[in-house]
């Protein structure tokens, strides 16, 4: 099983806790080869945002870390659930402004391009677009890919 979870506590006393939960492969298409892993960045008490580059760095890490030692694609959803957000970002849904935090904070802690970092959106305009990212080493591309055009269907009822 790729279950685990992590706990982080930040300097400030915010704590965290991370949680990779595999999907069960009998509900995914066949075509699916590696595992799929859902992540959750869950915070414990309020208030509900992440203030710092350090806490950014640290969920980044985490996850090339369990990618090094797991050949396995994850699953990040950004939840649309309210978040503090800058006044230049203030248009954007929170689940928008969630998906591109994610996507600087991964870049960042990955500029190698030892992974793809595939984000997905799915349009919704009765809920607000749904923001979705599929993590997993650059190797893994095809499957990836195979994800998109076979899973999508299956992952938009979650």
């Amino acid at each position: 099983m790729l279950d685990t979870i992590i706990p982080y506590t930040t300097v400030e006393g915010f704590q965290y806790l991370i949680k990779f939960t595999e999907f069960n492969k009998s509900h995914l298409p066949q075509t699916f080869i590696l595992p799929i892993v859902d992540i959750t960045i869950e915070v414990m008490e309020i208030p509900n945002q992440i203030n710092n580059g350090k806490t950014l760095f640290y969920f980044s890490s985490t996850i090339q870390k369990f990618l090094n030692e797991n050949n396995a694609v994850l699953y990040l959803y950004c939840s649309n659930d309210p978040i503090i957000k800058n006044k230049s970002h203030q248009d954007i849904s929170d689940a928008q402004f969630r998906s591109k935090l994610f996507c600087k904070m991964f870049e960042k802690q990955n500029s190698d391009s030892d992974f793809i970092c595939e984000n997905i959106i799915i349009k919704d305009p009765n809920n607000g677009d749904h923001h979705i990212h599929l993590i997993s080493k650059l190797e893994n591309e095809i499957e990836i890919k195979t994800i998109i055009n076979d899973g999508l269907p299956y992952f938009e009822n979650k």
